[in-house]
């Protein structure tokens, strides 16, 4: 099949004119050369400058497309990009980030060199602004290199924002609408599921801006019900069910994936939440965990002892 771009980079848009131009420029001065790149805007119902700021990208330069929607959500305008996409391969930024100039250079030849064994490839996540660390999963680029979850199943991949996919495949998935985060996570997930396969690039960084205003949706997440219960309901159960039906169980990559998620609730002060609503969560995270195997429990790098204890103990009370 021919492409008339190397890449597609879509950037779904809502109210960040004070970042965008940052993460737009971040495209344009990749050193693949940004003629070999499809520049997607998708401003999903801003009411700041965002659109003035497309406009004007989009009038000096044409490989970008400027797409306008109400406010729909970030998985209907990524999807809605997703329809426009004319490059071998994707990728959904977000747009408060910026890529490293030479990061989707290393992306496309690694994906070249590796086309028919995997689906997609991941750079290393690192923080920015408020925080200047690397992502908590960063273990898993010591090197670069093909990664098989059935040998090293705790090598977790969530940041779709962070990683190149084949567009071919990308065009007949969609990001789930109902969920406000873990969206990107659900859907790369899906997707790894099939291969059991995926790329990690050392060299190559996305930069994730941790707002000093603690604002952004993931950082805001825990003060959002959805993180609750429509994660859980939408995001574990999507994977728990294509686990299950393409491999008979729960792979233990999925197992990990649940962990990792539950490591996050155990310990929360539940601010939002009435005693109900607490019950509730509480019983979610005890049917999960019947998914889960006690050897999981008692290797994952993750876990301090208390964690690992408070998991156990939740686990022990549900036989």
């Amino acid at each position: 099949m021919e492409y008339k771009y190397k890449i597609s980079i879509i950037i779904p848009i809502y109210n960040t004119e004070i970042y965008l131009e940052d993460a737009i420029n971040s495209v344009i001065n990749q050193t693949i050369g940004f003629e070999n790149i499809q520049l997607i805007l998708v401003n999903d119902g801003s009411v700041d400058n965002s659109e003035k700021i497309c406009l004007k990208y989009k009038n000096l330069y044409k490989n970008i497309i400027y797409l306008k929607q109400e406010n729909r959500g970030v998985s209907s305008a990524r999807n809605n990009g997703l329809k426009h996409v004319e490059g071998k391969y994707v990728n959904c930024m977000d747009s408060d980030d910026k890529w490293e100039k030479d990061a989707l250079l290393y992306m496309y030849n690694f994906m070249e060199k590796n086309y028919s064994e995997i689906d997609f490839v991941s750079a290393r996540l690192k923080y920015f602004e408020a925080s200047e660390d690397y992502h908590y999963l960063d273990y898993k680029f010591e090197k670069t290199k093909i990664i098989d979850i059935e040998e090293e199943p705790e090598m977790l991949i969530f940041h779709g924002n962070a990683t190149l996919f084949k567009s071919g495949i990308m065009k007949k998935m969609e990001f789930d609408t109902r969920l406000k985060v873990a969206e990107d996570s659900t859907l790369l997930n899906t997707i790894l599921l099939d291969r059991l396969k995926y790329g990690v690039i050392r060299e190559a960084i996305y930069n994730y801006r941790k707002r000093n205003a603690n604002n952004s949706a993931v950082q805001s997440s825990k003060w959002n019900k959805s993180w609750y219960f429509d994660t859980p309901q939408y995001a574990w159960n999507t994977l728990i069910n294509e686990s299950n039906k393409k491999y008979k169980n729960i792979i233990k990559y999925i197992q990990y994936f649940l962990l990792y998620e539950i490591k996050w609730r155990i310990n929360c002060q539940y601010i939002i939440l009435n005693y109900l609503e607490i019950k509730k969560h509480l019983e979610i995270i005890s049917e999960t965990l019947k998914y889960i195997d006690y050897d999981v429990i008692d290797t994952f790098r993750l876990l301090d002892s208390s964690e690992r204890e408070i998991i156990r103990k939740i686990k022990e009370d549900v036989k």
